[in-house]
């Protein structure tokens, strides 16, 4: 910790020398005990959800504190469960006994099991797409409950009542957002009152006239910007209950910064301390996880093509070495005019081993790959990540990018006729009666291919179902009007009510899958030393013959070393699943955007079946666009060459690639300008997205051995950072199995 105010260093402190259970309460809340009508429309009925959830939320102000507001309200972590709902899609240990997840209850009985049967939890939310921060900034809550009294009087007689429900459950929405804000400053207020100390009571006055002010008006200082953009969140939270990615903050609150600067009424250092307040705040949610999925995307350019980076990119840059905290996740943009200086600073922070801060986004990639969707040039330009690497337009639409995925690896299984995954772990492996012995290779591809259209096929009818419930079953009124299009067709995002309603599919396993079409190839075709039959008795039996196993594991070629024995099977692959899923559109009458990601990769592991690539039962299963843990052994610059033949097929949901570097590898000012180097180098050959693990593995097996003396370490998982002791054992053992590279 270094070059931290007193206040930031208590708040710090305070924020790691506890869990936040003292904060949080278990409480039951139902609309109907508040006296609502079964028979009102959903819409209504989600918005006093929210009113409720609000009201019963107290207003916390602990010491020392200038942004002030918390999320308060839980329901009771019942055994056997955890915050993600599926004991496979745990990446950290839970430490409190609250779910993350928790709304009112505001549907019927009846409503709950269609929900459920049509794959969605009670009050399940989208997420993944943050809210409206420029809309909120400009217009405040009162601007925006007129744009939606004003839309209601434009409606027809003739146009459908769900319009005028969806315009009525935006103002109540809004309206008790104005009053959970408004009620921040009365007891900032009633602080200030019996406050001895006359500073400390002269910034709870601040608090109070500033929440007043913004719980209906525009704001009119960076101060305000910073607390309503906070206060929107917790909100936010209440009603969206899970991933709540941030977007280009520096952008969004910029414009309010540069205005105090230039009236004098702040300066850069008091920014730094207030970014740095928000910052602590962020991860008052870290003790029951780190995957808040609150991505924070700098840089880049505007609409025009101009430069962006401003001096609050570098603020939040350094915020983050400062303070050393899982959140927010560092996303930085770069094009060919980006200011050395911000080359420098984030190059800097990879060498210090942030727990994978920044990730590198290319601008001139990322906008080609956007404009192949149809996108304008002047949007494109206006992207940042979602909740992890996916990439969206921020505020001007509806993405569902985790909603839709396709196992590669599981069609490699299915077309073997052997069962993929595992309905439970322990239960039996069994192999197809209708199994075919395919005669040539190319014939098994055929197969291959038409499994996985029907994997696509039957992907996106399950997102399509589930597009549809959200949208019968749980609306988001308070998120849809901070969105551009909701109040203006006066529909729900989950409606389709954006400017863009898109749904991403996520191709999984991609490394594993590869690497076991390349050994099916090469060990049952071309080098015939094992049977089509045979293979599949190995997979069902979990490998029993391991010096067959270690062939299929050290003498078939692996994906992310160059190899084009390998790398053109990749290629075939990911430009006919790219081409497959883009045939197919939402129910909110948008697009399917294709991408290359795994989360929880290890989790997704534990039930996958034994592979041909020599992977046993229940090993993790590969990454993003990264090789196989431990099989990129050929050094960085052939990983990126590999990963670059199917990047340059232009991925509109995008994709990312992770390595490890061991710390030694970057000392130095001449390691500095290598690490720059090689980050160019992969953009200007068309690379997207690149981040770094910069730990050894000593260091980790120490902190597996003595967690309390490395709780403060921070290690990249997939699209989020955690502390690295929070994390599984499986999880560990996955992120010390990386590569360490070198760099010459």
């Amino acid at each position: 910790m270094i070059n931290v105010t007193g206040r930031v260093e208590k708040l710090l402190k305070s924020h790691r020398d506890l869990t936040h259970t003292q904060y949080r309460t278990i409480k039951y809340l139902s609309i109907w005990e508040q006296g609502a009508e079964k028979t009102e429309p959903l819409v209504i009925r989600k918005a006093k959800g929210l009113k409720l959830l609000l009201e019963e939320t107290p207003p916390i102000i602990l010491e020392a504190e200038v942004i002030v507001g918390l999320r308060t309200l839980y329901s009771e972590l019942l055994e056997g469960e955890n915050v993600f709902g599926s004991s496979y899609m745990l990446p950290v240990k839970p430490a409190t006994m609250h779910k993350k997840h928790y709304y009112p209850e505001y549907l019927t009985e009846e409503e709950v099991e269609a929900a459920i049967e049509a794959g969605i939890r009670k009050g399940a939310s989208t997420s993944h797409v943050p809210f409206g921060t420029s809309n909120l900034l400009k217009n405040g809550i009162k601007g925006i409950i007129t744009q939606a009294e004003k839309r209601v009087r434009t409606l027809s007689e003739d146009e459908p009542q769900h319009k005028r429900d969806f315009l009525e459950a935006v103002v109540i929405s809004l309206q008790a957002t104005s009053d959970f804000i408004k009620k921040h400053g009365d007891e900032a207020h009633r602080l200030a009152e019996i406050e001895e100390n006359m500073e400390r009571r002269a910034e709870l006055e601040q608090i109070a006239q500033a929440c007043r002010w913004v719980s209906t008006e525009p704001v009119q200082s960076f101060y305000e910007a910073v607390q309503l953009f906070w206060l929107f969140s917790v909100v936010m939270a209440a009603e969206n209950m899970s991933c709540i990615p941030i977007g280009r903050l520096d952008q969004d609150l910029w414009p309010y910064l540069e205005a105090d600067l230039d009236s004098g009424t702040t300066t850069l250092k008091k920014a730094q301390e207030l970014i740095e307040c928000l910052w602590i705040k962020l991860n008052f949610e870290s003790d029951l996880t780190t995957d808040t999925c609150r991505n924070i995307t700098l840089g880049g350019t505007d609409a025009e093509g101009n430069d962006a980076t401003n001096p609050l990119s570098y603020i939040c840059l350094d915020a983050s070495r400062n303070l050393r905290l899982a959140d927010p996740k560092l996303n930085v943009r770069f094009h060919k005019d980006s200011p050395e200086r911000l080359w420098k600073d984030c190059v800097d922070l990879v060498k210090v081993g942030l727990g994978g801060f920044p990730a590198f986004y290319s601008d001139e990639s990322i906008v080609a790959s956007f404009q192949t969707m149809g996108v304008p040039l002047e949007e494109a330009r206006l992207y940042s990540c979602d909740g992890c690497q996916e990439i969206i337009i921020p505020g001007k639409g509806d993405f569902y990018p985790v909603h839709t995925a396709v196992s590669f690896l599981d069609c490699v299984q299915d077309t073997l006729g052997v069962t993929p995954t595992l309905v439970e772990v322990g239960s039996p492996v069994k192999v197809s009666e209708e199994a075919v012995d395919y005669a040539t290779f190319e014939d098994y591809m055929s197969a291959y291919m038409k499994t996985l259209d029907k994997l696509i096929e039957a992907a996106v009818t399950e997102g399509n179902n589930r597009d549809k419930a959200l949208a019968s079953y749980s609306p988001v009124p308070f998120l849809s009007s901070t969105l551009e299009g909701c109040i203006e067709n006066a529909m729900d995002k989950t409606s389709g009510g954006c400017t863009y309603n898109w749904t991403g599919c996520n191709g999984q396993a991609f490394a594993s899958a590869v690497n076991s079409l390349a050994a099916i190839k090469k060990m049952v075709y071309d080098n015939q030393i094992i049977t089509i039959r045979d293979l599949r008795h190995q997979l069902e039996e979990d490998w029993p013959d391991e010096a067959l196993r270690q062939y299929a594991l050290n003498r078939v070629p692996k994906w992310g070393n160059d190899d084009d024995y390998v790398d053109s099977i990749a290629v075939n692959l990911a430009e006919y699943y790219l081409k497959e899923v883009r045939k197919y559109r939402n129910p909110r009458g948008g697009p399917y955007y294709p991408g290359i990601f795994t989360f929880h990769h290890v989790s997704r592991g534990i039930r996958t079946t034994a592979s041909p690539d020599g992977r046993h039962l229940g090993d993790t299963v590969s990454a993003h666009l990264s090789p196989q843990a431990g099989t990129d052994k050929s050094g960085p610059t052939m990983t990126i060459n590999s990963a670059l033949k199917v990047i340059n097929l232009r991925l509109p949901e995008g994709t990312a690639l992770d390595l490890r570097f061991h710390p030694t590898a970057l000392m130095g000012q001449e390691a500095t300008k290598k690490m720059e180097f090689f980050i160019k180098s992969f953009m200007n050959r068309g690379g997207t997205v690149i981040q770094f693990n910069v730990v050894d593995s000593e260091t980790l097996l120490k902190a597996q051995a003595d967690p309390e003396q490395y709780s403060s370490l921070l290690v990249r998982v997939w699209g989020f950072s955690a502390y690295f002791t929070t994390l599984t054992k499986e999880y560990q053992d996955e992120i010390i199995s990386r590569t360490e590279h070198g760099i010459t």
